[in-house]
């Protein structure tokens, strides 16, 4: 049963570098359409840098929980390792990414203009 879940987990993790990618830019295009005044907005570089930080952190805390996982097969083989690096490493990156960058859509809404 593992080793069949791990195999999905190798297709289904070459798709997660296009979601990384995608969703925090859709979470800011949606915020900005939010904030139409540039000087209510979150700052774009601000929020690269955090989204990074966020990539980062979710990738070490993957690598390592994805390692001990993979090693704990009782067949486990002396590169189980690397399924943490490939895998659930990269996997933890995008959640953590799509996590993050969706909060940026917390941020209060402008007020509509009342000029008519």
């Amino acid at each position: 049963m593992r080793q069949t879940l791990l195999a999905f987990l190798w297709l289904a993790v070459a798709l997660l570098p296009v979601a990384a990618l995608f969703s925090p830019i859709f979470f800011y295009s949606a915020h900005s359409k939010r904030r139409p005044n540039p000087e209510r907005r979150f700052p774009v570089l601000l929020y690269i840098f955090v989204l990074l930080i966020a990539g980062v952190v979710g990738f070490f805390f993957g690598t390592i929980k994805g390692g001990e996982w993979a090693c704990s097969f009782p067949t486990a083989g002396n590169l189980c390792g690397l399924a943490g690096v490939f895998l659930t490493g990269p996997a933890a990156a995008a959640f953590a990414m799509a996590a993050v960058g969706s909060l940026i859509l917390l941020m209060p809404a402008d007020p509509p203009n009342r000029d008519g």
